[in-house]
């Protein structure tokens, strides 16, 4: 089942380095995609789709740099990428552990297959490989009977439709990990737009966002009229799928406009 979005991934790849000894905030903040409930809701939908994308999910979470941080909350459709790239350039490293907001938390059997923090530069942006997707798909409880057929999927995304597009797209955005696009930032939960711009992949407007929106019926009958309702089902009674959308509705609600989560650091 091939999407037909992988990019080739060059030298715009972020390198950031290790320099101790430098300042540190006393927080760090992140896309709600790679909080514990959001990333194994997103995760469980794209291995239903087809387990190799599912398998370009990113493997750890990276904060994003704090003078986007700062320009997104000011300006939540997107900031100029050539102008915030230095700063994924020059990241730091930061081995200090830190803690999701109450509204993020996620029970521990769960929490502990979201993405780990990166602690080597070579991490960040890591997809989770097909190995790791199969394991993790067999401890959400997924099954062989819930995948789509490759002709469910082309048909779930068939162009000409708005909303199939924003599956389209939305699922793309989810996957942008080395390897699979132009200008990887899955680890922090952002893309870049058509227009140059980055941001959120969650904030206003942005096809993820959107895509919540089907939920409310649509969704189930693109499925439906894809010959796919009954995995659908399956997959929202056989696995925890209703209960991290619940859970991870108020975190993503939590992030305000710019669609961002602000975590504590140990020791402050």
């Amino acid at each position: 089942m091939a999407i037909g979005v992988f990019l080739s991934a060059g030298a715009l790849a972020a390198q950031p380095s290790e320099a101790p000894g430098s300042h540190e905030a006393d927080h760090e903040v992140y896309s709600p995609s790679v909080t514990p409930a959001i990333y194994l809701v997103n995760f469980i939908i794209l291995y239903m789709a087809n387990p190799d994308l599912a398998a370009y999910m990113p493997a750890y979470k990276a904060p994003i740099p704090q003078p986007l941080v700062d320009c997104l909350e000011q300006n939540p459709m997107g900031c100029p990428w050539a102008d915030y790239r230095q700063y994924f350039d020059e990241q730091v490293i930061d081995h200090r552990n830190c803690f999701w907001p109450e509204m993020c938390q996620e029970d521990s059997r769960w929490a502990r297959l979201a993405p780990r923090k990166v602690t080597r530069p070579e991490q960040i942006n890591e997809p989770l490989g097909r190995k790791r997707a199969d394991q993790l798909a067999h401890l959400l409880g997924m099954a062989e009977g819930m995948i789509l057929t490759h002709t469910e999927y082309e048909c779930i995304i068939a162009p000409g439709d708005p909303d199939r597009e924003t599956i389209f797209r939305c699922i793309y955005n989810l996957t942008n990990s080395n390897g699979n696009a132009a200008i990887p930032l899955s680890s922090y939960g952002l893309n870049v737009t058509e227009e140059g711009d980055v941001r959120s992949i969650c904030a206003p407007c942005a096809p993820c966002l959107l895509f919540n929106d089907l939920f409310g019926g649509r969704l189930a009958e693109i499925f439906a009229e894809c010959g796919a309702l009954e995995k659908l089902l399956r997959v929202e009674t056989e696995t925890q799928f209703p209960t991290f959308i619940q859970n991870g509705s108020p975190c993503q609600s939590s992030g305000g406009t710019a669609c961002l989560i602000e975590t504590a650091c140990a020791g402050n």
